[in-house]
């Protein structure tokens, strides 16, 4: 593996990254620690503080990435069954551009970061190249409008995280929610992740309100509960469009009954999009006038199945070109 970001992927996958490792590229390694006091005494002892008086171990996210250098290559481990609870826009700020933020074990073991107390409790992004890795995020109060908020977050990155509810009317409207201006979102990338929740307030994935390049939506799983005309993975909002888009492979269980206005994959007004939406399955129930993706969007579709029967296996939507 010649390249570096597969070289830490597979360090990680290990469990073998340490900071000399890192320090090959000029970054630095944080950890944040296990939640338990037992374990914590354990872990500060394996991981003392560096020789620039920079300690290696913090007790949040938000600690941990507050003393990252932007653009160095900087990376946050989270520990496997570390919790955390955010209780407003200020809590976890990813604000240091180039950091990676990577959550250790395996499904319910990864870190867990709980959104409550507020609608508005978000996770603000405003610095380019961040990414967060398998990671889960719950949701701890009805109608969050967005885990992630997104100002000049050029090349924002979500890969293998969860978002789910702790419990009934317990939810999140959104996954991303950019902001307005140009070019602020541009890169923004969604892979491997899933958004299970049965709310029927639930939005879409990523809300786009500004014009965006090279957004990238591809091999998801989401499950959501039924909102007619409600865009699962993007809506557009009026007047704005996405350029260079690709939303493949993605896999949408949703029971709409109606499709016709919203669409069940992507909303957008306008014709100037362009990117390929392509081998995304989806289960519906509009049996009637279904539509994947608003009619004279621009977009490229190649390939998408798609039923609005139970139990019936998916057939070609949009239909193919004779």
């Amino acid at each position: 593996m010649g390249n570096f970001e597969e070289k830490i992927a597979l360090a990680v996958r290990k469990e073998l990254l340490t900071p000399e490792f890192i320090a090959r590229k000029g970054g630095r390694i944080f950890w944040v620690k296990p939640t338990t006091a037992g374990d914590y005494a354990t872990f500060v002892a394996e991981h003392p503080a560096y020789s620039d008086g920079v300690a290696a171990v913090y007790t949040t996210v938000d600690a941990a990435v507050s003393v990252c250098t932007a653009s160095e290559g900087d990376v946050v481990i989270v520990t496997e069954g570390h919790t955390e609870a955010l209780a407003s826009a200020t809590a976890l700020k990813l604000d240091i551009a180039g950091v990676r933020i990577i959550g250790q074990g395996v499904g319910n073991s990864r870190p867990t970061i709980t959104l409550n107390t507020a609608t508005t409790t978000t996770v603000p992004v405003s610095a380019a190249s961040v990414s967060v890795e398998n990671i889960i995020f719950t949701a701890n109060f009805a109608d969050i409008v967005s885990v992630f908020t997104l100002t000049t977050a050029n090349n924002f990155k979500i890969d293998g995280c969860s978002f789910k509810a702790t419990a009934v009317d317990m939810n999140f409207l959104y996954i991303v929610d950019t902001d307005a201006t140009t070019s602020n979102a541009d890169g923004l990338t969604i892979i491997n992740s899933k958004w299970i929740e049965v709310d029927t307030a639930d939005k879409s994935m990523v809300k786009m309100d500004g014009d965006n390049y090279d957004v990238t939506i591809s091999n998801n799983f989401v499950q959501l509960g039924a909102a007619n005309n409600t865009a699962s993975l993007m809506a557009i909002i009026t007047g704005k469009s996405v350029f260079n888009a690709q939303i493949i492979g993605n896999r949408v269980f949703r029971l709409n009954t109606d499709t016709a206005t919203g669409a069940i994959l992507v909303t957008t007004d306008q014709a100037d999009n362009s990117g390929v939406i392509a081998d995304n399955f989806v289960q519906h129930a509009d049996t009637a006038g279904e539509l994947l993706i608003t009619a004279s969007s621009g977009f490229g579709t190649f390939n998408n199945l798609a039923s609005g029967v139970a139990g019936a296996s998916g057939y070609v939507l949009p239909a193919i070109d004779a």
